[in-house]
């Protein structure tokens, strides 16, 4: 560690604030000095470990803890930028800049071309603001967000140094048009009290929180703050097991689940919500589809509003979903999509003969209890050893 002479001034409370170090983000774990060296430095979690160095300890002291082994670092002040409120970060992305375009020139041909006048945007009328992978870190000014950008439907804060759940909702709690709202990619400390931000997102029907280190029971503890919400996404977090979602997310027709290693047999635990419409489970390990409710062939009460249930890139070896009536199925093969129309009962199951599964099946089924069931499967193969097993025909579409 090098000695840097300049010390930035750092902020009150800095300890658990995020912080941008050459284009990485991290999270402050310690504010001071180092011996041997002098100055203050900053003890910094990366959210990408691959970037740290050691476990937060230097010299045989232990400054600060880490998740991962290598995934803490020491960098002075000067390095690390703390970010700058929202409107700032509205302006910097939004805002023109008239004197600068007025002294580039337009030709065409050997035509010189002046500029008209130019007209400064308003930020009252945008309905949508995207500020990802910017350094917004708060909402500035008391009510300043409401008087600026009123129209605000759709914000995108995704990959910023939002620290905390308050820090979003006293951004959010200025939007009374909000409905969708993007926090992937952030680390942001639990709510306190997650029932006193309801009015912040009291209008919130769709949020993004991929790749955010989210736990199921973390989901669910934030979960009251979004009494509305139709429209989950939770992909790529630390999702294993699932919990009961009671008295929150009852709104919801639309969750994706995937890319997180949910354990299997606790799927269970969400097929009681009761406007569920949408499920992805797309890469998350699952080897089977089954109903432990109802024999095959028979309805399931399980899921009792679900349309669609994605599983693709799963090594699925038993779906057990199998139909008296009509099935319709879809897949893509060697870039051909085709339509089979199926006479009889279909099951995918482990067999030694019969057409392989491969590319993209789509099973519609009338087990669930409501219309246009289906369930996505994809990838080369489903898993070794598993076949189609039912009459069909195929005709191109």
């Amino acid at each position: 560690m090098g000695v840097d002479q300049t010390e930035p001034e750092v902020p009150a409370e800095a300890v658990g604030r995020r912080v941008s170090c050459g284009g990485e983000r991290a999270t402050v774990r310690y504010v001071g000095p180092v011996p041997p060296t002098a100055g203050l430095w900053l003890g910094v979690e990366w959210d990408n470990p691959e970037r740290g160095k050691h476990d937060g300890s230097h010299d045989g002291v232990q400054y600060f803890t880490c998740r991962h082994p290598k995934g803490g670092s020491f960098v002075r002040p000067a390095k690390a930028s703390f970010g700058v409120d929202f409107l700032t970060a509205v302006q910097q992305v939004y805002q023109v800049d008239s004197e600068e375009v007025l002294r580039e020139e337009i030709s065409i041909s050997s035509k010189k071309l002046k500029w008209g006048n130019i007209k400064e945007r308003s930020f009252e009328s945008l309905p949508t603001v995207l500020l990802s992978r910017s350094e917004v870190n708060g909402p500035g000014a008391d009510g300043e967000i409401r008087k600026t950008t009123p129209n605000v439907q759709w914000l995108d804060l995704s990959g910023t140094l939002l620290s905390s759940w308050e820090d979003v909702a006293a951004v959010t709690q200025q939007l009374d048009k909000l409905e969708g709202l993007q926090l992937s990619n952030n680390r942001l400390c639990l709510p306190s009290d997650p029932s006193a931000h309801c009015q912040a997102f009291c209008s919130l029907k769709v949020l993004a929180l991929n790749s955010c280190d989210l736990t199921w029971p973390q989901i669910l503890e934030c979960a009251p703050m979004w009494p509305q919400l139709e429209d989950l996404c939770v992909e790529e977090n630390n999702i294993t097991e699932l919990q009961k979602p009671d008295g929150v997310l009852q709104s919801l027709k639309s969750l994706s689940l995937s890319s997180n290693p949910v354990v299997q047999d606790s799927l269970i635990r969400i097929a009681a919500l009761p406007r569920l419409e949408q499920l992805s489970l797309s890469k998350t390990g699952l080897t089977d589809i089954r109903f432990d409710d109802a024999a095959p062939g028979s309805q399931t009460a399980m899921f009792p509003a679900l349309k669609n249930l994605n599983v693709d890139h799963n090594n699925i070896t038993e779906v057990s979903l199998i139909s008296d009536t009509n099935t319709n199925t879809f897949w893509r093969r060697s870039g051909e999509q085709r339509h089979c129309e199926h006479q009889a009962s279909l099951t995918v199951a482990p067999v030694t003969s019969s057409r392989p599964l491969t590319g993209r099946t789509v099973v519609r089924s009338p087990l669930l209890r409501s219309e246009c069931r289906s369930v996505l499967v994809t990838g080369p193969r489903i898993a070794p050893g598993v076949h189609w097993f039912a009459p069909y025909s195929c005709q191109r579409v």
